[in-house]
């Protein structure tokens, strides 16, 4: 607190004293002396005066210390309020009025007090001019009441003045605290919805740059495979593709072609990057090691940002041109940011400031052009290709004004005039009922029994007559006392036409028997569904019911009545038989299906045998005519082997609709035997060096011929998926965890990239092409669906270019025969 600040204060102080001794001279003086401070302060703030007022009476240069606006402006009410009293009197109309600045004194501190510690959103408001110390916030609250109370304004004249004080303080307090409470939320509500703006938006540009990056690796990489196709690649066959592709997408500025020594022969638009023709591997490391891992993966890879030879600063796709497997060159695409960026960004956003970067090296960064928000930033990081890239977001102070609501504005000052509005109101009835209250206590207490009575009464009557079941209220002799419509309905009767019948006379039987059923036995069982309805004016349909009852004791423990509450369900009687009707008709559809399928698969097998079949014996007429020509046999080759994957096709589709036609009944199955004898066979036929081990591995309750099938899918496919070079590494495990076994199948192959983990056990998935590595893509589909069918789990981990483990589990409780 200032020095001119604490004078003041100390100031009003006295003035406050000298009007609660109603002594005029003393309070005018106070009055002028607590209002010269802030005056001159205030003309300051206005720019009419140049006269250092802080350092008027003290130095304050050391401590900073100086008086805020709105201190001034409480401090110059206050001295209004001595002057006020010494000149005009002791008159009602001045008391009001005293009372009325005390009270906005006081609103003022209360304001100071409640902005106090805020959230960062109340900086972007009208509070930050009110803010306050904390010390400053409560002088102005004791000084408010102090006035208040001393200018007989807020005093009642009942004897008991003290507890009426204490009452309108108490209330006070408690609207203050409401009146925060509510502020406080709506700005923790608008700093929500400001930092989910921002995280929207942060995560729409973050989808867009995925999505991109993944359109135009998908066309650079069609680019890539249309060239493999040539027998040549040139750079004059390849410009027109070039030029087209850089049509299609304007945010890529120039495409290059790379031949297999890593050096460009070709760009488009060749007149804007002919410098970039003849650069080798020595222009830049890291788009060397881009280039060399694009043809190691191949796939596209993206480079972090460097200089391009035009002189711009950049970032390139790599993707590999690979036929079969010979490395044939490469395409280069070199891709601009910031013109999508900026295209993307959305109308309320425009202003925001946005930043891109790989690990140290900025991508992109686009300022704002105004005064920005740091403390509403949102950052994250995303994966593009092989890349991770930083994304950060800043919102403008425009946004974030933006943001916060009206009513956030005006709660607080609403509230605290509501405040001592209500302070003030609450006072003044006080004084004016006490006298009466004794008289009122007793008028209201009878009031509210008779209305308590009443609404009872109406409650009732409305709660029976709306409820949507039928409900029939029974006396203790069992007769009708009460129904609500519902029931009168369902009855097909009136509501007063049921009361007074007795229960053995209303129109329930038990379906089967078609006896009445008792209270005795509805209390006994619960429940009893059973029961049908047959009112005489219902014809030949009766309703299906479910009945119910509750007995209403008295405090001795005697039933006093029985609540009786019946349900309509013979749709759901209907329902339940269609759907067993509809059950069997499944039943019968997927047996059809499954004589279907079998039938199906042995006939399109023949179709497959007579292609192989007459596609050789075409080869071999060919060979003894001397018509042995190199393409005639590379097409019966091609004949031979489409007609191989399809029977393999066939075969796998008819193995994974076999999966759910198993037997049900389980058998205990030595799983160290089974992998034994799949060792055993892959051993006989690999050409190339195996060290398959295992360790000890339990006996299972399974299906012993799904049990092979699993671990020849799983073996097979560590086989399958080798290196090229060193031997064949497979290691079939097993834990004890608990209620479960699981077992694992570990290999040294060319493992499984992370982005296709979630692909592989879908069916007719694959991540190579079949002149790479044969097969269909069900083999895994088959595992996942065996193992699931006997009640476990599979999954994988992968190290791409180290190896796979697969995991799978299995119950160790099963129904079996030994």
């Amino acid at each position: 607190m200032s020095f001119n600040t604490a004078l003041s204060f100390v100031f009003a102080s006295l003035m406050v004293f000298a009007l609660n001794a109603e002594n005029e001279k003393f309070s005018f003086g106070f009055g002028v002396l607590t209002g010269v401070l802030p005056t001159l302060s205030l003309l300051k703030y206005a720019g009419l005066l140049t006269l250092p007022v802080d350092d008027l009476l003290f130095d304050t240069t050391s401590s900073g210390g100086f008086m805020a606006a709105n201190t001034a402006v409480g401090l110059f009410v206050a001295a209004v309020t001595g002057v006020l009293r010494s000149l005009m009197g002791d008159k009602p109309w001045v008391s009001a009025t005293i009372a009325a600045l005390g009270l906005a004194i006081l609103g003022l501190g209360l304001t100071g007090l409640a902005t106090y510690g805020v959230n960062i959103m109340a900086s972007y408001m009208w509070v930050a001019l009110t803010g306050m110390a904390l010390h400053t916030a409560m002088n102005f609250v004791v000084l408010g009441l102090a006035i208040g109370l001393a200018s007989r304004g807020l005093q009642t004249t009942v004897p008991n003045q003290r507890k009426e004080i204490f009452v309108t303080s108490a209330v006070v307090l408690v609207a203050v605290f409401i009146t925060c409470g509510i502020w406080r939320h709506l700005l923790e509500s608008d700093r929500q919805n400001t930092v989910d703006g921002v995280h929207h938006e942060l995560s729409f540009i973050q989808e867009l740059i995925s999505v991109e990056f993944e359109n135009l690796q998908e066309a650079l990489e069609r680019m890539a495979d249309r060239q493999a196709a040539r027998d040549v690649i040139t750079a004059e066959g390849w410009q027109a593709d070039a030029e087209k592709y850089a049509a299609d997408f304007q945010q890529i500025p120039g495409i290059g072609l790379v031949d297999t020594d890593y050096k460009i022969i070709g760009v488009a638009p060749f007149k804007e990057l002919q410098p970039a023709m003849g650069v080798g591997p020595n222009f830049n490391p890291d788009r060397t090691e881009a280039m060399y891992e694009a043809v190691l993966r191949g796939s596209s890879v993206l480079t972090k940002p460097f200089v391009l030879s035009t002189g711009r600063q950049s970032i390139v796709l790599f993707s590999p041109i690979i036929r079969d497997t010979e490395f044939r060159g490469l395409i280069a695409a070199s891709i601009e940011l910031k013109p999508m960026i900026t295209a993307w960004l959305r109308e309320d956003f425009v202003n925001f400031s946005v930043e891109i970067w790989d690990e140290d090296a900025t991508i992109l960064s686009i300022p704002s052009q105004f005064e920005t928000a740091p403390s509403f930033a949102d950052q994250r990081e995303i994966s593009v290709l092989n890349r991770t890239w930083s994304l950060r977001m800043v919102p403008d102070k425009g946004f974030v004004r933006a943001e916060v609501q009206t009513l956030s504005q005006a709660v607080l000052p609403m509230g605290m005039i509501v405040t001592l509005l209500l302070a003030i109101a609450i006072n003044r009835s006080m004084a004016v009922s006490h006298q009466n209250d004794l008289l009122k206590i007793t008028t209201h207490d009878l009031q509210n029994r008779e209305a308590r009575l009443e609404y009872m009464a109406q409650e009732r009557e409305l709660v029976i007559s709306n409820t949507s079941e039928a409900l029939i209220y029974l006396d203790r002799h069992k007769n009708v006392r009460l129904a609500n419509d519902a029931a009168a309905r369902l009855l097909k009767t009136e509501r007063c036409l049921l009361v007074g019948r007795h229960f053995s006379a209303l129109p329930f039987f038990y379906a089967q028997s078609k006896s009445k059923p008792t209270i005795d036995q509805l209390i006994e069982f619960g429940r009893i569904e059973d029961i049908e309805l047959h009112p005489a004016n219902y014809g030949d349909h009766p309703l299906s019911l479910s009945l119910s009852a509750t007995p209403i004791a008295s405090d001795s423990g005697r039933e006093e009545g029985y609540v009786i509450v019946f349900y309509d369900i013979t749709d759901r009687r209907h329902l339940e038989q269609s759907q067993i009707a509809l059950l069997e008709s499944l039943e019968r559809s997927n047996e059809e299906l499954t004589q279907f399928a079998h039938i199906c698969s042995h006939d399109l097998q023949e179709p497959f045998r007579m292609i192989g079949a007459f596609s050789e014996l075409l080869e071999t007429h060919l060979n003894s005519q001397g018509q042995d020509d190199e393409q005639t046999t590379l097409y019966l080759k091609f004949l031979t082997d489409a007609s191989d994957r399809g029977m393999c096709l066939i075969r796998d589709i008819l193995d994974y609709s076999r999966v759910e036609h198993g037997s049900d009944q389980l058998t205990l199955v030595d799983s160290r035997v089974v992998v034994h004898e799949i060792f055993a066979n892959f051993r006989g036929t690999s050409e190339r060096k195996l060290e398959l081990t295992q360790e000890d591995l339990p006996s299972v309750p399974f299906s012993r011929v799904q049990l092979m099938q699993l671990f020849q899918n799983l073996i097979g496919n560590a086989i399958k998926y080798a290196k090229a070079e060193g031997p064949i590494r497979v290691h079939v495990r097993c834990r004890d965890q608990g209620d479960v076994w699981r077992f694992e199948v570990q290999d040294n192959g060319i493992g499984i990239a992370e982005k296709n983990l979630s692909k592989i056990f879908e069916i007719f998935k694959r991540l190579h092409r079949r002149d790479q590595i044969p097969g269909t893509g069900i083999g895994l589909a088959i595992c996942r669906k065996i193992v699931e069918r006997h009640g476990g789990t599979i999954s994988v981990e992968s190290t791409f270019g180290e190896g796979s483990t697969f995991y799978f589990t299995l119950p160790k409780q099963g129904e079996h025969t030994a």
